[in-house]
């Protein structure tokens, strides 16, 4: 007899911890399917942000093409401003300069010549309206092409 209830306990038991097991496993589902229609959605919002943008990928990848191609004068350019702008290279294995034998005589001060006054400058030419420059703006369309729309002078 003791035995019989003793299985019984025991089935009754495995029956308990399958119930809790399967219990924590459906939360955790349902937890998961929750996560997954978050994304869904967040996915959603993300599509539909981007096809705003998709017509102005020819403009960007232009533009960037546009910058890419200029890199390397840009470089070319900045390299020689830091060249004339840095001192001289002395190298250390040559001697140092030689120090000057006598110091030279000072040179009298003479008056300064009158200098005549400038005339004045002619007028700039006239810069044309549609200048072969591409349009900056975003949201510019193809009527005001050439336009920098603020940064027109």
């Amino acid at each position: 007899m003791t035995l019989i209830v003793l299985t019984v306990v025991v089935i009754a038991l495995l029956v308990a911890t399958l119930a809790i097991f399967l219990f924590t496993i459906g939360v955790q589902l349902n937890r998961t399917a929750d996560n997954l229609d978050d994304c869904s959605q967040n996915v959603k919002k993300i599509a539909y942000q981007a096809k705003e943008i998709g017509p102005a990928i020819e403009r960007i990848n232009e533009t960037g093409t546009t910058v890419v191609g200029a890199l390397p004068l840009l470089s070319d350019a900045a390299e020689r401003i830091g060249v004339a702008k840095s001192a001289p290279y002395v190298d250390p294995s040559e001697a140092p300069y030689p120090a000057p034998a006598a110091a030279p005589a000072p040179v009298p001060a003479a008056a300064p010549a009158a200098v005549p006054a400038a005339a004045p400058a002619a007028a700039p030419a006239a810069v044309p309206a549609a200048a072969s420059s591409r349009s900056v703006g975003l949201l510019d369309g193809d009527e005001v092409r050439g336009s920098l729309g603020y940064l027109d002078a």
